[in-house]
């Protein structure tokens, strides 16, 4: 069941939510996605500027492409986790290799959740922080 539409009149913000891809067409796509339904969004296109992005901004939530040059979601992740209060955002891997070797890395880095692509977007909202608090 995906999340009702976010509305001002709730009085919370809603949760922030990085999305970070290589590709940037795939990461506004997400980001878009999310825009929709509520959600706030920031975009990174690499793993250096997702770490740094999550300490400066705390984001609720990390969608985390693995494969991409220099820094990787897999290293990004690690880097994320490490930060203070890293334990608590929730992480997302977003890959089109869906192996079980790399589901096992993710897992091992610190991801809480693993998605594949193409993207099922009703998947993704159901893992991320609710945009109503209970």
């Amino acid at each position: 069941m995906n999340p009702p539409p976010f509305t001002p009149e709730s009085g919370a913000e809603p949760p922030l939510v990085l999305v970070v891809d290589d590709q940037p067409e795939c990461a506004r796509q997400v980001a878009e996605l999310l825009d929709l339904v509520g959600y706030r969004t920031l975009l990174a296109f690499d793993g250096d500027s997702a770490v740094a992005l999550c300490s400066k901004h705390r984001p609720a939530a990390v969608v985390l492409d693995l494969h991409m040059p220099i820094m990787g979601g897999l290293v990004a992740c690690t880097h994320i986790r490490r930060q203070p209060d890293g334990s608590r955002i929730r992480l997302i891997a977003l890959t089109g290799s869906t192996g079980a070797l790399e589901r096992e890395a993710a897992e091992l880095a610190g991801f809480d959740h693993f998605l594949g692509k193409p993207l099922m977007a009703a998947s993704l909202l159901n893992l991320l922080p609710p945009l109503h608090p209970a």
